[in-house]
C-alpha cells in the first residue's frame, strides 16, 4: 500500500492504548488517515498519543468504556463531530479475564469478560453501522476474534465464549451490511507479544511466568511470538481498498498454530 492509501478517511481504533491497537493507529496514520484512539485508560491512551506526537493534528483520544452504550454512543458521535464523518473501525478492546476452570468461575467473572468482549463488540458495531448506513458510502470494519474463538481452551471459558461470540457477530454484520458496501471482516491472532499474553503467563505459572511462556512458544511451528506489528499488517489491509471483496472473513495471524 502507498503512503496515501487512507488519504481523507477517518477510522476509530479501540482498545487504542494496547499493543495491536496502538500498532493499528500508527499504521493507518502513517497512511494518511485520521484516527480516533479509543482505550478505557486515560494515562495509557495519553503515553499512546504523546508516542504520535507528530500526528496530534490528526488524531483525537477518546477515554471510554467499550462496554457501556453511552460511552460507545459517545466516541462514536465526537468522531464524527470532529472529523466530519467515519470510514474504518478496528473494533479491538478486549480483556483476558481471570484463569481458572469452568467449575471455579464466579458468574461475576464470567459476565465482565463478556460485557466487554461480546457487549463491546455488539455496542461498537451497531452505533458504528448506524452511521456508515446512513453515510451511504460504504466502509470497512476489523473486529479482534482470537485463535480461542476456533477451539477450546481449559481455563478461559469466558474468553473463549467471548471470541467464539465475536466471530458469529463479525459473520452476521457482514450479511447485514453488504448491501451498503460495508465490509467486515475479523482477524484471529494467535500467542501475540502484548500485556495480555504477559498476564497469562503469570497467572498460569505465578512463580515461573516464563516457563509458561516457553511452553507456549513450544507449540508455534515458527517458535516464537508473534508481534503486534504482524497483526496490524493484516488488519490494515482488510481495511484497505486492496481487501475489496473479502467479507464475512476470519483471518488467523498464529504462525501455524491451529494448521
Amino acid at each position: 500500500m502507498t503512503e496515501s492509501s487512507f488519504d481523507g478517511q477517518v477510522a476509530i481504533v479501540t482498545g487504542a492504548a494496547g499493543g495491536i491497537g496502538s500498532a493499528v493507529a500508527r499504521r493507518l496514520l502513517r497512511d494518511g488517515a485520521r484516527v480516533a484512539l479509543v482505550d478505557i485508560n486515560a494515562d495509557q491512551l495519553e503515553a499512546v498519543r504523546a508516542h504520535l506526537e507528530a500526528e496530534s493534528e490528526r488524531t483525537l483520544p477518546i477515554t471510554a468504556d467499550v462496554a457501556q452504550e453511552r460511552d460507545v454512543q459517545e466516541y462514536v458521535s465526537r468522531t464524527v463531530e470532529h472529523f466530519g464523518k467515519l470510514d474504518l473501525f478496528f473494533n479491538n478492546a478486549g480483556i483476558e479475564g481471570r484463569v481458572a476452570n469452568i467449575v471455579d468461575t464466579e458468574v461475576a467473572d464470567f459476565d465482565r469478560v463478556m460485557n466487554v468482549n461480546v457487549r463491546g463488540v455488539f455496542l461498537g458495531l451497531r452505533e458504528v453501522l448506524r452511521v456508515l448506513h446512513r453515510q451511504g458510502t460504504g466502509g470497512a470494519i476489523v473486529n479482534t476474534a482470537s485463535i480461542a474463538g476456533l477451539r477450546g481452551g481449559a481455563g478461559v471459558a469466558p474468553y473463549i465464549a467471548s471470541k467464539h461470540a465475536v466471530i458469529g457477530l463479525t459473520r452476521t454484520a457482514a450479511q447485514e451490511s453488504a448491501g451498503f458496501a460495508v465490509r467486515v471482516n475479523a482477524v484471529a491472532p494467535g500467542y501475540i507479544d502484548t500485556r495480555m499474553i504477559q498476564a497469562l503467563n503469570a497467572a498460569r505459572s505465578p512463580g515461573n511466568p516464563d516457563a509458561a511462556r516457553q511452553a507456549m512458544v513450544s507449540r508455534v511451528p515458527l517458535r516464537r511470538y508473534g508481534q503486534p506489528d504482524e497483526v496490524a499488517n493484516l488488519v490494515v489491509w482488510l481495511l484497505s481498498n486492496e481487501a475489496s471483496y473479502i467479507t464475512g472473513s476470519v483471518n488467523l495471524v498464529d504462525a501455524g498454530l491451529t494448521s
